[in-house]
């Protein structure tokens, strides 16, 4: 029993030596793309084998194909909503008062080809047909109207790069390369784990769906998390939920990182807040104020269009839903930028391996 005694301390002692880190936020925030970007930063064999690689390509032939389809269902609804006669119940009252303005030019008689193409094929399959047609309808100006619309119209940013890009996915011998694998979007569901050593630390990383369907199952990760990575989009202020579209995500990101940070299951757990999508935000505000968003109307005095100050401002509304002691430890980041990515992480990694010292009663 002795020997029992000495195996389970031993391993609690390795378990106490892997650091848990749990990435937590809203649908759509990059959680995931962080994952891939510390996997493909830190993972075994440097990230990804071929076989890994090629698992991503249903997940970018349906982004293509799906988004593309969205786009057309979009111009539709556009249409419908000018002429008034084909009313869209999926369509929320105020996403109509936002169709109203919209000017779309008609498809060409090309275009109209390409997008019958677009919608009858049989499967999600990039073919070299399948990528005559998309990037056919990627020149067309109605589409073009639409993607600049993707706040309300939920297209991700990203499909514009594989739409740029669906020649080379077509072909026979295609395999994802870091970027496709990266900028990729599909919906995380359940929690995706990965163990990953860095500088001679272990780390066990958690990545969770964020949209509302998958929250209820991130409480089983709540156990012994040595920090939390709440990662929330900047770019998000002028968007509407996935889930909802009445609410606005960056209010729906605020109060969800308010009951993350005054959870009582993290209480010990270093929190780090990482404000993302930094350079998608930096194009927006230049032509949209962050007074757009009802979190930040009435409340803020300065130029709605400056980054330093507009960035400063939101730091402080996140930081201010922190009614504990604990301090939030907050970046500003690109997780679609390597170099960035490691940077910030190389920082983060002080804050956790001195909470899991202070926590082992090492350090005060």
């Amino acid at each position: 029993s002795n020997r029992l005694n000495d195996e389970l301390k031993k391993e609690k002692k390795a378990d106490l030596a892997v650091k848990k880190l749990l990435f937590l936020g809203s649908g759509g925030s990059g959680k995931s793309t962080l994952f891939k970007q510390l996997r493909s930063l830190y993972g075994n064999q440097n990230g990804y084998g071929n076989k890994d690689r090629l698992q991503f390509k249903d997940h970018i032939y349906a982004q293509i194909v799906e988004q593309m389809r969205l786009c057309l269902d979009c111009i539709v609804i556009v249409k419908g909503e000018k002429d008034d006669d084909a009313v869209d119940d999926s369509v929320s009252e105020e996403h109509k008062e936002h169709f109203k303005d919209v000017e779309l030019a008609e498809l060409s008689d090309v275009g109209k080809e390409a997008a019958e193409t677009v919608e009858s094929a049989q499967t999600l399959q990039v073919t070299e047909e399948m990528a005559d047609a998309i990037e056919t309808l990627w020149k067309e100006s109605a589409v073009k109207t639409i993607y600049d619309l993707r706040a309300t119209m939920k297209i991700d940013d990203s499909s514009a790069y594989f739409w740029d890009e669906v020649k080379r996915i077509s072909g026979n011998d295609y395999v994802p390369d870091d970027k496709d694998i990266i900028l990729v979007r599909y919906r995380t569901t359940g929690v995706i784990e990965q163990k990953f050593e860095i500088k001679k630390n272990l780390f066990h990383v958690f990545d969770v769906g964020g949209q509302k369907s998958e929250r209820k199952k991130w409480i089983h990760c709540f156990e012994m998390v040595t920090a939390v990575i709440f990662v929330a989009s900047l770019s998000c202020y002028d968007e509407v939920m996935f889930e909802d579209e009445e609410k606005n995500s960056m209010v729906d990101s605020i109060e969800l990182f308010e009951q993350i940070c005054n959870n009582e299951w993290f209480s010990d757990t270093a929190m780090i807040l990482f404000l993302n999508k930094k350079d998608l935000y930096a194009d927006k505000l230049q032509s949209v104020p962050i007074t757009v968003c009802p979190a930040f109307n009435g409340n803020f005095n300065g130029n709605a269009q400056d980054y330093d100050e507009t960035t400063e401002h939101i730091k402080d509304v996140f930081e201010g839903c922190n009614q504990s002691s604990k301090q939030v430890f907050t970046h500003l980041t690109c997780a679609v930028d390597k170099n960035q990515v490691e940077k910030v992480f190389n920082d983060v990694q002080t804050v956790i391996i001195n909470t899991s010292l202070a926590s082992g009663g090492l350090i005060a």
